[in-house]
C-alpha cells in the first residue's frame, strides 16, 4: 500500500481544467476548429448543379405522369373486358358453372345452373367480340358485346362493378 501524498495537489488534477500548453518557442496551441476555405465557388456550383438535377426530375417525373395516366386507362379496360371474355367463352363452351363465377353476389342469387341451362342450352353462343376500347367507364362500367347466338348476332351491354380486385358482371344478362 502507497502512503498518502502530502502537500498540495498538482495544478493539472482538476477535472475542469485543461492543462496549459507547454512554454517555448515553436510550440503552438492546438486548433479549437479546422481551418476554412474562405471560396465559397465550389459550393455554389454543386448547389446549383443539385437543383438542376432536381428540376429535371419533377420535370422527367411530370411528363412520365402524363404517359402513365392513358395507359392505366387501357390497361383497367382490358381487365374489364377480359370479364367478359371469360363469362362468354364459359358460355360457349358450356361451363355455365365458370360462366355464373364472374357474375356479382345478388346476380348468383337470380341466375341458377338451371337458369344458365334453360337460356343458352336450346340457343348457344357459337361465337362472339369484345372490343376493350368500346368499354366506358362513366356513372356505370359498361362493357359492349357482339355474341353470335342461333347464326345472329345481337348487340349486348354487360354492367360491370367491382369486388375487392376484381371485376363482376353485375347486370345486362337478361
Amino acid at each position: 500500500m502507497m502512503p498518502p501524498q502530502v502537500g498540495p495537489h498538482p495544478e493539472w488534477s482538476v477535472p475542469d481544467e485543461v492543462p496549459p500548453p507547454p512554454r517555448g518557442p515553436g510550440v503552438l496551441a492546438p486548433f479549437a476548429a479546422p481551418p476554412r476555405d474562405r471560396d465559397l465557388r465550389g459550393l455554389w456550383i454543386a448547389l446549383g448543379v443539385g437543383g438542376l438535377v432536381l428540376v429535371l426530375c419533377c420535370i422527367a417525373g411530370v411528363v412520365g405522369l402524363g404517359f402513365l395516366l392513358p395507359y392505366a386507362n387501357s390497361l383497367g379496360k382490358d381487365q374489364v373486358a377480359s370479364v367478359v371474355k371469360d363469362y362468354l367463352t364459359a358460355v360457349r363452351d358450356e361451363d355455365f358453372a365458370t360462366a355464373r363465377r364472374q357474375l356479382c353476389d345478388s346476380e348468383r342469387k337470380t341466375h341458377s345452373l338451371g337458369w344458365f341451362e334453360d337460356r343458352y342450352g336450346r340457343a348457344r353462343v357459337t361465337d362472339f367480340a369484345v372490343n376493350a376500347d368500346d368499354v366506358t367507364f362513366e356513372n356505370v362500367i359498361t362493357v359492349p358485346a357482339r355474341v353470335l347466338q342461333d347464326g345472329n348476332w345481337r348487340q349486348e351491354r354487360y354492367t360491370m362493378e367491382q369486388a375487392g380486385a376484381r371485376y363482376l358482371i353485375c347486370g345486362g344478362l337478361d
